[in-house]
């Protein structure tokens, strides 16, 4: 299972021969009337770990005949889990899947065999793995963020509509009943004119802020090579963990720490915003910030900040235009969270508030939305009277549901797998979930910036000042790995 280079040439050369039998075979016929209980032959890239519980939401209705992971224990493992989790189920498992370490070894033996691919591997992998996918025109589903560059996220999402396939993002809140009541209430009303919109989260729970590396030997079980993908190849590192910073996550980047070093992961913002942004951006009407503030604690050209304040300057649309604030680490050894609502005077608002470790206010006129986790699944109102009138209203009907529910809530894998099946688009298709993620990645422009920043969509740059537009493309790929 040694790495398998591909060149370029040969990729696309290959890919062209695929093309038609790819973008109009078995996977794309499964839609119709006679679509219902039909099986999906699907990979997973990244198969332990998040991996592991991406796959749990469609084993048991699809066959999954491939695991990739580059660490060979983890791969083991996940095979191993997935075979217990039909076991435990009360059903025999399936064939055993093929196992790679190198994805594109796998679409270059497997292609015509699969017809979907979950991707969970380490942020700078997704965009690698996802367009590989697609250009073998396969759907793709792919953990959050899609991309930690927002050129990535632009090129993935124009490549996936030519093909034609469908996609997903594994940002489970989108597919939950609380974001849709939240967003139902403010459209209606139920706390007055909407005002702001605070949001914050205890990430990171690794370690961050500048990290000197520091040589180490590598685990015998992991292709360093693979791991770093297209990413300049050097010795594998551990890092110094900086006095006062817990050591509870381990030195070493390999299979959790890769979150805090902006080339591999993104930060606070790039784990919990597609989370935790998601309601806020569904509620805004799907708008892109006009400039965005960003304090933060030390950084460097390698590593996230311990804590970063950001607010994002939204413009008028649906609402009046607004300010979204969002707060990220600790500050002293304490939560660096925003100020409460002002609604929120009970004691029982208080305790919610003091509890959430993440979470987010839509702050009205006579009103708040408050939701004390990250994924927006149990919103409620405050004042608690208020609270009580917007349930009888939704009762009496004067409240009404909107919006369209998903087929298949906190499952957005299996979410995924029913639309390639029966048609329609998943909740957290590329159309909404590129620009939201391209939404979150403007924070971390913001922060490696160290000033505001104003965005010009259209043509995909800061417009203010020069130097962070040098993060927004990953500045180069290695040889055999860019499809």
């Amino acid at each position: 299972m040694g790495l398998n280079i591909i060149s370029r040439r040969h990729f696309l050369g290959r890919t062209a021969s695929l093309a038609a039998g790819a973008f109009a075979g078995p996977n794309l016929l499964l839609r119709g009337q006679n679509a219902a209980g039909k099986k999906l032959n699907l990979a997973v890239i990244g198969a332990n770990g998040k991996g592991q519980s991406d796959t749990q939401g469609v084993t048991l209705d699809h066959n999954i005949v491939a695991l990739v992971d580059v660490d060979l224990k983890r791969l083991d493992e996940a095979a191993k889990k997935r075979e217990k989790h039909h076991l435990d189920s009360g059903k025999e498992a399936p064939a055993a899947p093929k196992l790679y370490q190198d994805f594109r070894k796998m679409f270059d033996e497997m292609a015509n065999e699969i017809d979907g691919v979950i991707v969970s591997t380490p942020d700078h992998t997704h965009y690698l793995a996802a367009m590989h996918a697609i250009k073998h025109g396969k759907h793709v589903c792919v953990q959050k963020p899609l991309c930690n560059y927002i050129a990535e996220v632009r090129d993935l999402h124009k490549a996936a509509k030519t093909a034609g396939i469908t996609t997903q993002m594994g940002n489970q809140g989108r597919t939950m009943e609380g974001q849709r009541l939240a967003k139902e209430w403010i459209e209606q009303g139920a706390i007055g004119t909407l005002k702001e919109i605070r949001l914050w989260t205890n990430r990171p729970i690794w370690p961050q802020g500048p990290l000197p590396k520091k040589a180490a030997e590598k685990p015998a079980e992991l292709d360093w090579d693979l791991w770093l993908s297209s990413e300049p190849m050097e010795p594998y590192f551990e890092f110094e963990i900086p006095e006062g910073m817990s050591a509870k996550r381990g030195n070493s980047i390999h299979p959790f720490n890769w979150r805090g070093w902006w080339q591999f992961g993104s930060g606070a913002l790039g784990d919990m915003g597609c989370h935790i942004m998601d309601a806020t951006f569904s509620i805004l009407g799907q708008l892109i910030p006009e400039r965005i503030d960003a304090t933060s604690s030390p950084i460097s050209e390698l590593n996230a900040p311990v804590w970063s304040d950001l607010v994002y300057h939204m413009p008028a649309g649906k609402y009046d235009a607004l300010k979204v604030s969002w707060n990220d680490g600790s500050k002293d050894g304490k939560p660096n969270k925003p100020e409460i609502s002002p609604h929120m005077t009970s004691d029982l608002a208080k305790k919610a508030f003091e509890k959430a470790s993440s979470g987010m206010m839509f702050i009205g006129t006579e009103g708040t939305v408050f939701e004390g986790e990250a994924y927006c699944g149990s919103p409620v109102i405050y004042n608690e009277e208020r609270y009580t009138q917007v349930r009888l209203d939704m009762k009496a009907g004067k409240i009404k549901k909107t919006e369209t529910r998903s087929v298949m809530p906190n499952n957005p894998q299996g979410e995924w797998a029913y639309h390639i099946v029966n048609g329609g688009a998943p909740s957290s298709n590329f159309d909404y979930s590129c620009p939201l993620t391209e939404f979150v990645l403007l924070g971390n422009l913001a922060v490696r910036a160290q000033q505001s920043v104003q965005w010009d969509k259209q043509n995909m740059k800061v417009s203010n000042v020069e130097e962070p537009n040098k993060y927004v493309a990953r500045p180069a790929y290695r040889d055999g790995w860019k499809a």
